[in-house]
């Protein structure tokens, strides 16, 4: 699971035989309008289906900004793309583009 006061968040999924399936990372910062959790690239394996691993992990990602009560600033293309089309994380996002 996860440590909500560790202001480093590393996760790293694999499977029933070992094979890694996606791994992420989020960071928390202080800016100038209040903390932010910095959500890094979103690596996934080319052999799994990459809506089925966010699926999977986004969650957790939500989970930790409703938790923490603090916004996440996606800055991977894949993840800013999951959080426009998934009204859920709307409310979490940090800099959304609308």
């Amino acid at each position: 699971m996860f440590d909500i006061n560790d202001p480093h968040q590393d996760f790293k999924t694999y499977d029933d035989n070992n094979v890694f399936e996606n791994a992420w990372t989020m960071d928390k910062i202080e800016r100038k309008d209040g903390p932010v959790w910095v959500m890094n690239h979103f690596f996934v394996n080319p052999d799994f289906d990459l809506e089925q691993e966010l699926d999977q992990e986004m969650p957790t990602a939500l989970l930790i900004a409703k938790k923490s009560d603090i916004p996440v600033w996606p800055l991977d293309p894949i993840v800013i793309r999951y959080f426009k089309t998934h009204p859920a994380f709307h409310s979490i996002w940090y800099h959304a583009p609308y």
